[in-house]
């Protein structure tokens, strides 16, 4: 499994923790407050990932395009 964020799980942690302190979503179950908070957590996850990955593939491109 690929390590975690630390950054992106401590915003998780604290915005979850927030919500939950200061009762919003007090018209919904908590579940779905920690439902929508992970799923805010993995799309950013899933996008920093996928940027570093696409700079990752350019800087292995510009290197492939220099050694030749």
């Amino acid at each position: 499994m690929p390590q975690l964020d630390i950054d992106l799980l401590e915003d998780f942690i604290y915005f979850a923790f927030v919500a939950l302190i200061l009762g919003f979503g007090d018209g919904e179950i908590e579940e779905n407050v920690i439902r929508r908070h992970i799923d805010k957590y993995l799309a950013e996850y899933y996008i920093n990932n996928l940027t570093l990955l696409h700079v990752n593939t350019l800087l292995i491109n510009k290197i492939s395009t220099f050694r030749l």
